[in-house]
């Protein structure tokens, strides 16, 4: 009876040990998500590594937990600088099983920021799509709103203006909040410094108000116009303002070769200063974009990594092991409905078929700009729709119903299941841009679930 109760007493104390170490981590954790939310990372990187360490053995019983603390971690590496270590830290949590879309979105936006300090901007926009999906799933619009500015911000690097001003304007039409719509300028701003369009991006740039026109991202782009402008005074003015406001390396280095290409009044001391100060600041970015590179690679690795199944295989053949017997007795049953789901499948395959082919046909009769006028009402947009309806199977009231697309939308559907039209001619069609078609028809396509290259298809299963 004794030796009953010491094993029981025993197992009880061991079983509350083993809880201490989890339940401290998650106090951790908790402490973290209080301070995050005043504004302050937490910055105990210690602790925040035991605790994450201690919820990876647990993460399947405590997913949320587990990504908390892998998404702090990643936040205190990245502030200190070691960045393959902290994009370990945000997948994991972006991996994790938690249903907190909110962390992970967070976690995507990191992710993307560092791909974009790497350079690695085609990258970052797909990171940053990530990063929106999970926001909205989390019901979370401001920062929808953010990272889908950060998906222009990256189009603007690449130089393609259009497709960063598409994406600004779907944000205007919906969001009211000041401080995004601060940010939507700033985008706006750098996509005219890429084109070479100085003046307009000082117009944008112009519109900001505080604290956002204090920042020295702000006030760098500032100078970097105005010194292209030959504007040498108001560019060396916004440059010294530059380091009033803690700015990154790359804004230093970019405010210093303003002050040492701008400023002829400089003593020969001052010019010797300013390249020493400049050349301590590109060692640092040096060094910073190795350990970039290194973590870009951490992230095409694991985009690129085919999932292991081995455990999905080893339950399907226990389940097969042990429901074999029943399995036989299904089997019997399925078959006597067999013939009739077959006879069914038939039936929708011959209708999808037939809606196809009339499509085309239709589509094959409208062979430029004057028979898609006449055939289809194009400048009357309900008459359009009618038309559609009538010889698209209703298509243009099931694209109406997703409630996401508006008119110039909807038109470019049309004209992409036509398929008589190629890019060129659909971007005159609907006074776009040449350069911008592929990315609104990519944009388009996200909308609907899709991919660019099946939106075509996708929208014959849609008539049909």
């Amino acid at each position: 009876m004794h030796s009953t109760r010491h094993i029981l007493l025993a197992v009880l104390l061991l079983g509350l040990t083993s809880c201490t170490p989890i339940r401290e981590a998650q106090e951790v954790v908790a402490e973290a998500d209080s301070l995050r939310a005043t504004g302050v990372l937490y910055a105990d990187s210690t602790a925040m590594a035991d605790a994450a360490a201690t919820l990876e053995r647990v993460r399947l019983f405590y997913p949320t937990d587990y990504a908390h603390a892998n998404y702090y971690y990643g936040r205190i590496l990245r502030e200190h600088n070691d960045h393959p270590a902290a994009m370990l830290a945000f997948l994991r949590a972006v991996h994790s099983r938690t249903k907190d879309h909110a962390i992970k979105g967070r976690s995507y936006s990191n992710i993307a920021n560092m791909c974009r300090l790497a350079a690695e901007h085609e990258l970052a926009y797909d990171i940053y799509e990530k990063a929106a999906e999970e926001f909205l799933l989390a019901n979370d619009s401001t920062n929808y709103f953010y990272v889908t500015n950060g998906r222009a911000y990256e189009c603007a690097e690449m130089g393609e203006k259009e497709s960063a001003f598409y994406i600004l304007q779907l944000i205007e039409n919906e969001c009211l909040d000041s401080s995004v719509l601060s940010r939507v300028l700033e985008t706006k701003a750098e996509a005219c410094y890429r084109v070479e369009q100085y003046d307009s991006a000082l117009f944008y740039i112009s519109q900001t108000y505080a604290p956002f026109n204090k920042e020295s991202s702000n006030l760098l782009l500032r100078a970097q116009a105005h010194s292209c402008l030959n504007n040498k005074d108001s560019a060396i003015f916004y440059a010294t303002q530059v380091f009033q406001q803690a700015p990154s390396w790359f804004e230093m280095n970019n405010a210093y070769y303003i002050l040492a290409n701008d400023d002829a009044n400089k003593t020969k001391e001052e010019a010797l200063q300013i390249a020493g100060d400049r050349a301590d600041v590109q060692k640092l970015i040096e060094i910073r974009q190795g350990q970039l590179s290194q973590a870009t690679q951490l992230l095409q690795q694991d985009l690129d990594r085919k999932p292991d199944y081995t455990w999905l295989w080893t339950i399907i053949i226990t389940v097969l092991a042990i429901g074999f017997p029943s399995g036989l007795y299904i089997s019997r049953q399925r078959r006597q409905h067999r013939l009739i789901s077959q006879q069914i499948v038939d039936v929708q395959t011959a209708h999808k078929k037939k809606v196809a082919d009339e499509i085309e046909l239709f589509g094959r009769s409208i062979t430029d700009v004057s028979a898609l006028k006449t055939a289809l009402w194009w400048d009357d947009f309900d008459k359009m729709c009618e038309v559609v309806n009538n010889r698209m199977f209703g298509l243009a009231d099931k694209l109406k119903a997703r409630n996401s697309l508006n008119e110039k939308e909807i038109r470019l559907c049309v004209l992409v299941v036509i398929g008589t039209f190629h890019d060129k001619e659909m971007a005159e069609i609907l006074r776009y841009g040449e350069n911008s078609i592929r990315s609104i028809k990519r944009n388009v396509a996200n909308k609907l679930g899709t991919s660019a290259r099946n939106l075509r298809n996708y929208l014959f299963e849609l008539a049909g």
